[in-house]
């Protein structure tokens, strides 16, 4: 029989962080979900907490920043007089935490689940002052993250993300549209390693020599036609 337990108790919403959840990052800061895309995404916000109970006993849940990276959330489990550390996944924080408490290493919890992000009234509160949701679509084999629309004809402040390979590495590709310039920001392991800048999608695009069979606008994707669907929104 699968364990049981009660989902966790809201102790502290935490906030949203403009860097972190409408950045380069903003693909690990939102909790994504096939069940009803009106709902979903919902933002993992910075100091989030919630209180959990598993077989009677009490423990805490927090998000906080990665400590090897800190563009990237990360989940610490404590009750008992011990915790889980700062570990990359709910479910795994969870987890440990109750091996180490109750000595049952073949138990395994949702982490996602008991934070709640399954339970309507949590996610209202969560999406408190979201005012902008990141969506995605897709080109081709890739998904493309947008973390920001515009109003403007120009595309002033438009941005969006998505994961490619640069130089045979998977990389973090960031696109934006600031002070009348296309820009493309390449990270990876989170940290900055080339930048372009030109003055069209197209251009910018043809200096990284990559991705040649696609347009540069559709890259960035503000024509698609899910993004001016959202801006007429």
């Amino acid at each position: 029989m699968p364990p049981k337990y009660i989902p966790g108790k809201l102790v502290a919403l935490g906030v949203l962080v403009s860097e972190l959840h409408y950045g380069p990052f903003l693909r690990d800061w939102w909790y994504y979900s096939n069940e009803d895309p009106s709902i979903y995404p919902i933002p993992l916000r910075l100091g989030f907490q919630v209180a959990i109970k598993l077989n009677q006993k009490h423990f805490i849940v927090r998000i906080v920043r990665n400590l090897i990276n800190p563009n990237m959330p990360g989940f610490i489990c404590e009750g008992e007089g011990v915790d889980s550390g700062i570990l990359s996944s709910s479910s795994t924080a969870i987890n440990i935490i109750y091996e180490r408490v109750f000595g049952k290493s073949k138990t395994r919890y949702p982490g996602p689940t008991i934070l709640g992000f399954h339970d309507s009234y949590m996610i209202q509160q969560i999406l408190q002052d979201v005012d902008f949701r990141p969506f995605t679509f897709h080109l081709h084999n890739l998904r493309i993250f947008v973390a920001s629309i515009s109003l403007n004809s120009n595309g002033e402040g438009f941005a969006s993300c998505f994961v490619h390979k640069y130089k045979q590495k998977q990389s973090l590709f960031w696109q934006k549209i600031e002070n009348q310039s296309f820009s493309i920001s390449i990270f990876q392991d989170g940290k900055l390693v080339t930048q372009f800048q030109d003055t069209t999608a197209s251009l910018v695009w043809n200096q990284t020599q990559l991705l040649c069979h696609l347009n540069g606008s559709d890259l960035f994707g503000i024509d698609n036609p899910h993004v001016q669907l959202k801006i007429k929104e």
